[in-house]
């Protein structure tokens, strides 16, 4: 069991990894165990009103809605949060993953970028498409597996100084 769990750790921060190189757009990442969610963190430049946010939520929560209807799944935990800081946004989406799955992901991207367009703060991408292609089978394997009631660690995953950093949050040692 231990050997299955750490297999299963090191694919989930690994689907963290591929997720940012994969998607620019993203700031942060985390998988939260205790409401089997993932948090997507973006970050938008310049002043936007409560109601703008409140509207775009609105709007991507039906846009969710109906590609998980389209699978034949209903969506678990769709939750949007905004914290401002002076001319800085962070926009936070938790997702179930037993729903979630990697054209969603897709869609969350491309509906942040229509919306915010220039505003959206985007790191600097280098990848191939080639290897776009292999980093998309890599998450959908990863997604499947966590789809399967596997257990989850916490993991963070950030972008700093052009690299991508993921760390896991050890879980406490003695208790069970």
């Amino acid at each position: 069991m231990i050997q299955r769990d750490t297999y299963a750790a090191k694919g989930h921060g690994n689907l963290l990894a591929l997720l940012l190189a994969r998607y620019p757009q993203l700031g942060t990442l985390q998988i939260l165990p205790q409401s089997r969610t993932m948090r997507f963190g973006f970050f938008i430049k310049g002043p936007w009103d409560v109601e703008s946010f409140t509207k775009f939520g609105d709007y991507l929560g039906k846009n969710i809605e109906a590609i998980v209807q389209l699978v034949g799944k209903k969506i678990g935990c769709f939750d949007l949060r905004v914290s401002q800081y002076e001319d800085l946004s962070m926009v936070e989406i938790d997702r179930d993953m037993g729903t979630i799955t990697l054209e969603e992901i897709a869609l969350i991207v491309a509906l942040f970028e229509e919306q915010f367009n220039t505003s959206l703060i985007l790191s600097d991408g280098d990848f191939q498409d080639d290897d776009l292609q292999w980093d998309d089978g890599a998450i959908q394997h990863v997604l499947e597996d966590i789809n399967r009631e596997v257990h989850l660690q916490e993991f963070l995953g950030f972008r700093e100084d052009g690299r991508i950093l993921v760390f896991c949050k050890p879980t406490a040692s003695g208790t069970s």
